[in-house]
């Protein structure tokens, strides 16, 4: 059984549609993103790293948990009698997911179907609190006997 993988990343971003480059007419992927994708990738590296875990510990069909926290400050602009709000602001849950998921794609597992749990939180946004990401990735149910018995 692959072990659970934790990590954190110092930003909150979503998945930006592709852009159209009318001068070549291709479509690209927004350097905002790629950027970001990268720094999840390898923060994910530097924690399987650490843990002795190889590159796709997942296999082909293996179902896998992820969960996503986000946490992001609140705006100096808000009133000082505002100490917290919820994050219902952008980027949505769905895009942060989105991009985590295709960050991780051929270096957790093989591809981002795979998934089969999600959970995505946008906590509450609180003064002065560091804008993160918390991942963590688990195995999925298998489908097997023995596990449907302890449910």
């Amino acid at each position: 059984m692959t072990a659970r993988i934790e990590f954190s990343v110092r930003l909150v971003a979503g998945k930006q549609r592709h852009r159209l480059d009318r001068r070549h007419a291709r479509m690209y992927t927004p350097d905002e993103t790629l950027r970001a994708e990268r720094a999840i990738a390898a923060a994910c590296r530097e924690a399987m790293a650490e843990a002795g875990i190889q590159p796709l510990p997942f296999g082909p069909h293996e179902p896998v948990i992820l969960t996503v926290d986000a946490y992001r400050p609140l705006p100096e602009s808000r009133p000082k009698s505002v100490r917290s709000e919820p994050d219902t602001y952008k980027p949505d849950a769905d895009n942060e997911a989105k991009l985590v998921m295709d960050a991780l794609n051929g270096l957790v597992w093989a591809d981002d179907a795979q998934v089969v749990d999600l959970h995505v939180v946008k906590h509450p946004r609180v003064r002065g609190q560091a804008e993160r990401m918390d991942i963590s990735i688990a195995p999925g149910w298998s489908g097997r006997k023995d596990e449907t018995e302890e449910m």
